[in-house]
């Protein structure tokens, strides 16, 4: 077996775009064994010298998906912001119709781009609580 691995340029501009703390989705793997399938969600947590990123799956699992093996894509901010959003009001402390208790909880959580969103987009906020709809043109 030939195994190829990416020049250093390929793998700087795969650890730019999947840098630490990035969200993605799976989009396909090859190793027959693994669990995860299409769909899956995980958080970055480093790209290796074969271009390999690390990720630490919602699941539980730590499988890296492999550079021009698997595919994976960051999620958007939209969708960034609704996972957020599904995870804060999961906790039960509060009527997601209360913004000021809903960004005071996703600080707590970490979740800064929830809490900026229903800062700086109020309206935009409540239609999504109201329809379950958010498109990144909805952000800003």
């Amino acid at each position: 077996m030939n195994i190829q691995f990416p020049d250093r340029q390929i793998v700087e501009r795969v650890r730019s775009l999947y840098p630490q703390g990035a969200r993605v989705d799976l989009v396909s793997m090859t190793d027959p064994y693994a669990s995860l399938k299409p769909g899956d969600r995980g958080t970055v947590d480093f790209v290796d010298d074969a271009g390999t990123v690390f990720i630490s799956w919602d699941s539980g699992s730590t499988l890296g998906a492999v550079y021009g093996a698997d595919s994976i894509r960051l999620l958007t901010k939209a969708e960034i912001i609704r996972e957020q959003c599904v995870a804060t009001a999961k906790t039960g402390r509060t009527n997601m119709f209360d913004a000021k208790a809903v960004c005071e909880i996703a600080l707590e959580m970490g979740f800064h781009e929830l809490a900026g969103f229903i800062l700086t987009r109020p309206k935009a906020y409540s239609a999504m609580i109201v329809t379950g709809e958010l498109a990144d043109k909805d952000i800003g």
